[in-house]
C-alpha cells in the first residue's frame, strides 16, 4: 500500500504516514510483543474465554448494561483535528528551552492545560437533620462512609457550623455541609449572612420527606435575593419509599409500578412547593448510596451545565467519574489536551539536550499525561483500591478479572519507556536536513507521532473505564 499523500510506502503498523502526516486508509492495532512481555512479567493472565454466548436473562442484563455505558472510543479521525504547532510557537518554545531549559517548557504547559486547578467552586448542601446530607456529600465526591476524608454518616447529628469537604483530587472544589435553619446560632435573621451565601455557586436543599417550614423559608429567601440562582430541591432516600411501598402490598411491584410511584412522589413535592408559591422548582429524586439509580446522574449533569463557562472545565475535571455522563465530559477534555501536550514534547524531542538523560526528553511529559488520564478516569491505584474494597475483592483480583493493562505501562519510567519504544519512531528523511524548514517538518512529525501515542493510551483507559463501570453495575445490583 502506498500513501495517498506522498506516494511513499509506509510500514504496515503505521496509522498515519510519518513522511507526510496523511491518515492512512487502513488502521491496524499497534500493540506489540512489548505489551505482552510487560504484562507477563507481573504474572497476570487473562481468563480463558468461553465459546458459549450468554443467553436468556444473562444476555438481557449484559445488553442493558452495555447500552447504559456506551463505548468510549475516541474515533479514527482524530489526527484530522490535531492543532499542529505553528512556526511562531516553534520559535517561542525553542527559545524558551534554549534560555531556561526544559523545565520552563513544562511550566508553560502546566499553565496552558491545568489552569482549571486554580478555579474555585463552592457547592452548598443544606437541609434538616436526617436529610442525608453527609451521604450525598460522600457520593458526589466518589467516596464511601469508611473512606479516608469522608463525611461522618454515623448517628443522626446536627451540623453546628458550615463544614467544607474538598474533592480528593482538587481542593478548590469544595462541597459544604451547611447547618439547617432555625438553631440558636443560625436563626432566620442571620442565616444567609452567617453561612456566607454569596460565595456559593449552587445550593442543594435536601429532604428525606416533604420540605418543611424552614426549608421553604430558605428557598424563598434565596430566590428573593437572586431569582435565577442555581437552587435545587433534592428528595433523598427514594429507595426507602420504594421498599415501604413493597412491604405494604401483597403484589410485587413491577418496574412500571415503581416508575409511577416516583412520579407521584415528584408531583407531591411540586404541589407542596407550589402551595408555598415556589414555581418552576428544579426537583430531583435520588438514592444517596447508588449514583446509578434515579436522578443522581441528572443532578451531576445539571451542575456541569449550569456552572459558568469559566468554571465548567474545573467542575468536570474535579468531579470523580461517578456517572457515564461525567466520563464522557472528561474524555472530551482529555482528548482536547493532546494538541497542547504534544507541542512542547515535540520541541523537546528535536531540540532538547539529552546527553545526560537515561531516556528521551519527551518521556517525562508523556508519562505524566498518561498517569493523569488514569487518575481522571478513576483507574489510579487509590481509586481502584476503593472500588475493590466496595466489591469485597483484592485489588489484584480486580485487575486480573478486567484484564487491565494501562497500570502496567505507567508503573515506572523504565516500563513506560519500554511501552513507548513499541511505537514507530520518526525515521531519518532528507527533508529534515533542509535549512529553515527541516526541523519544523521534524517537529510536526514528532507531534503527530506523540498524538497517536497519547490517543492510543487514552483509548485503552477509556475501554478499561467502560469495563469497570459495567462490572460494578452487574456486581452491585
Amino acid at each position: 500500500m502506498f500513501c495517498p499523500g506522498c506516494g511513499k510506502r509506509p510500514k504496515e503498523s503505521w496509522k498515519y504516514c510519518l513522511y507526510c502526516g496523511t491518515t492512512l486508509p487502513v488502521l491496524q492495532d499497534e500493540s506489540g510483543e512489548e505489551e505482552i512481555e510487560a504484562i507477563s512479567s507481573l504474572n497476570i493472565q487473562d481468563d480463558s474465554e468461553s465459546d458459549e454466548e450468554p443467553s436468556g436473562a444473562e444476555a438481557s442484563r449484559i445488553d442493558a448494561v452495555t447500552q447504559k455505558y456506551e463505548d468510549y472510543e475516541l474515533g479514527s479521525d482524530f489526527l484530522d483535528d490535531l492543532d499542529m504547532i505553528s512556526d511562531e510557537e516553534t520559535e517561542e518554545y525553542k527559545q524558551l528551552q534554549k534560555e531556561t531549559g526544559y523545565a520552563a517548557l513544562r511550566e508553560k504547559l502546566e499553565d496552558t492545560i491545568n489552569g482549571w486547578k486554580k478555579v474555585q467552586i463552592n457547592i452548598a448542601v443544606t437541609g434538616e437533620v436526617g436529610a442525608g446530607k453527609s451521604s450525598f456529600i460522600n457520593s458526589i465526591r466518589g467516596l464511601m462512609a469508611d473512606d479516608p476524608g469522608a463525611a461522618d454518616v454515623g448517628a443522626v447529628k446536627r451540623t453546628l457550623k458550615p463544614t467544607s469537604y474538598a474533592q480528593p483530587d482538587n481542593p478548590n472544589l469544595q462541597v459544604w455541609d451547611l447547618p439547617g435553619v432555625g438553631t440558636s446560632t443560625f436563626t432566620r435573621e442571620n442565616y444567609l449572612q452567617e453561612v456566607g451565601f454569596s460565595r456559593f455557586d449552587f445550593v442543594l436543599l435536601l429532604s428525606s420527606s416533604r420540605f418543611k417550614e424552614n426549608d421553604i423559608w430558605l428557598a424563598k429567601e434565596i430566590l428573593r435575593l437572586e431569582p435565577n440562582f442555581n437552587l435545587f430541591f433534592v428528595r433523598t432516600k427514594i429507595d426507602d419509599d420504594l421498599r415501604a411501598a413493597d412491604r405494604s402490598r401483597r403484589k410485587i411491584k413491577t418496574a412500571k409500578d415503581k416508575q409511577e410511584l416516583l412520579q407521584i412522589v415528584k408531583r407531591d413535592v411540586m404541589r407542596n412547593l407550589l402551595n408555598e408559591r415556589i414555581s418552576n422548582a428544579k426537583i430531583y429524586l435520588i438514592d444517596n448510596n447508588d449514583t446509578n439509580a434515579f436522578e443522581f446522574s441528572t443532578i451531576v449533569d445539571i451542575l456541569i451545565q449550569k456552572v459558568s463557562a469559566l468554571k465548567r472545565e474545573a467542575m468536570i475535571m474535579s468531579l470523580p467519574g461517578i456517572t457515564n455522563e461525567v466520563v464522557q465530559y472528561k474524555l472530551a477534555i482529555l482528548k482536547s489536551r493532546i494538541s497542547s501536550v504534544t507541542k512542547p514534547a515535540a520541541i523537546a524531542a528535536v531540540y532538547a539536550n539529552t546527553d545526560t538523560n537515561k531516556y528521551p526528553a519527551e518521556i517525562e511529559v508523556l508519562l505524566e499525561e498518561c498517569r493523569f488520564y488514569r487518575s481522571q478516569l478513576g483507574l489510579n491505584t487509590k481509586s481502584l483500591e476503593i472500588i475493590a474494597k466496595r466489591l469485597e475483592i483484592e485489588l489484584k483480583e480486580l485487575l486480573v478479572t478486567l484484564s487491565m493493562k494501562s497500570y502496567v505501562y505507567v508503573d515506572c519510567e523504565d516500563r513506560f519507556a519500554q511501552y513507548y519504544s513499541g511505537f514507530e519512531k520518526v525515521e531519518p528523511s532528507k527533508w529534515y536536513s533542509l535549512p529553515l524548514i527541516g526541523n519544523m517538518l521534524k517537529v510536526r512529525t514528532y507531534q503527530r507521532q506523540f498524538a497517536v501515542f497519547l490517543k492510543t493510551f487514552l483509548d485503552m483507559c477509556a475501554r478499561e473505564t467502560h469495563d469497570l463501570q459495567m462490572h460494578m453495575v452487574m456486581t452491585l445490583e
